[in-house]
């Protein structure tokens, strides 16, 4: 059985960042909170594709260190520190890998919070069907909810009347992320913002992101424009809206839009059935008003809690231009630092364009998996 054992290189800037976090955290221990705490899974996999039986196993650990610094009664220092080490196998070939999964030096006050290094970011109110997944790959069937950071400096303000500024940098981000087909040109900043605020007793946000895309032959500039917003009427509705501007001769289409609608309601029989639903267009043309190409697809989820302890879900989406159903099934047990989490799925085999991450997740076929979790 081959074993690959993969690292990942840090750039200098990114060894300077990590030692300037270390020296803070060994000045002055006397003023400062420390705490370490972590994360362990296990999970086993079994799917049939094409008619054949597959097996997966995989074990990960993350650990955690956390580091606060008060200034005062209103301002800290925070240092947070997580690793993503794992092995997963699928009895033929192996991988072990480590890398750094979060490395975050963050200053808070009342109002404000800056906050620079490997970090996650993602706002905006859909749940399975996300076009503002901008930073992020948040698989919404993986129990962990794991994702690859972003290396950022992040700039947050909050107002008396509950607005939120939100303001950031990217830079040295060579993979893609989100919904990327193609990277970001290495060594060019990406930078954008966003603004909430309380409207309608709910909230809207708008939001721009810009960067320039390294096509490997050519580069171009991409701009990103979202409004979104979330409303509670006794039934939940919301929607997120996306609008990216290729500004380049060469690409296909000038324009890609996004739009989910989505609603949730609890029905309130016994400890209560949550329903959610959402619907998304990706649309693209050669021009802002004008759809020359259109894609759709929905989603639902079921909740409902059987006891304290336990909950059990199912998540469906439709391709209606593929015609292809995802199911997903989960039962999840959770005691005070463990989880037991059980999953069937079905997904057509023809198809995993659906979701961008596996994760945890397989694309094609149905089985079952079986992950145990425990946090200390």
């Amino acid at each position: 059985m081959e074993i690959k054992v993969s690292r990942i290189p840090f750039p200098v800037s990114r060894l300077v960042m990590l030692a300037i976090i270390c020296i803070i955290l060994i000045s002055d221990l006397k003023s400062q909170s420390l705490s370490f705490n972590g994360q362990i899974s296990s999970w086993g996999t079994g799917v049939r594709i094409n008619e054949n039986w597959n097996g997966s196993y995989g074990l990960r650990y993350i650990p955690q260190f956390n580091c606060n610094y008060y200034l005062n009664e209103d301002d800290v220092l925070n240092t947070e520190i997580l690793l993503n080490t794992y092995y997963i196998t699928d009895f033929t070939t192996s991988e072990l890998k480590f890398k750094l999964y979060r490395a975050i030096f963050r200053y808070s006050t009342v109002q404000s919070e800056l906050q620079i290094g490997l970090q996650k970011i993602n706002f905006g109110p859909a749940k399975l069907l996300r076009p503002l997944m901008w930073f992020d790959r948040i698989d919404p069937r993986d129990p962990l909810k794991l994702t690859d950071g972003v290396y950022a400096l992040r700039f947050k303000y909050s107002f008396p009347n509950n607005s939120l500024l939100w303001l950031w940098c990217l830079f040295g981000n060579t993979d893609t992320k989100g919904y990327e087909l193609l990277p970001t040109e290495k060594r060019a900043p990406e930078v954008g913002g966003r603004f909430q605020f309380p409207a309608f007793d709910g909230e809207i946000g708008t939001t721009f992101h810009t960067r320039r895309v390294d096509a490997s032959f050519y580069y171009y500039w991409e701009n990103r424009y979202a409004l979104d917003g979330r409303w509670d009427f006794g039934i939940g509705l919301w929607f997120e809206s996306v609008w990216q501007q290729n500004i380049s001769s060469l690409t296909t289409y000038k324009w890609n839009r996004m739009t989910t609608l989505g609603a949730d309601y609890t029905i309130p029989v016994a400890n209560g059935i949550y329903i959610m639903a959402e619907h998304l267009q990706i649309t693209s043309s050669y021009s802002f008003w004008n759809t020359n190409q259109s894609r759709q697809i929905s989603a639902t989820m079921i909740s409902y809690p059987i006891g304290m302890l336990d909950n059990i879900s199912l998540q469906e989406y439709y391709d209606w231009d593929n015609k292809n159903i995802y199911q997903y099934f989960q039962f999840q047990r959770s005691y005070d630092n463990f989880i037991i989490n059980l999953a069937l799925f079905h997904y057509p085999e023809n198809g995993g364009s659906l979701f961008l991450n596996g994760g945890t997740s397989l694309l094609s076929g149905y089985g079952l998996q079986m992950m145990l979790v425990f946090n200390y």
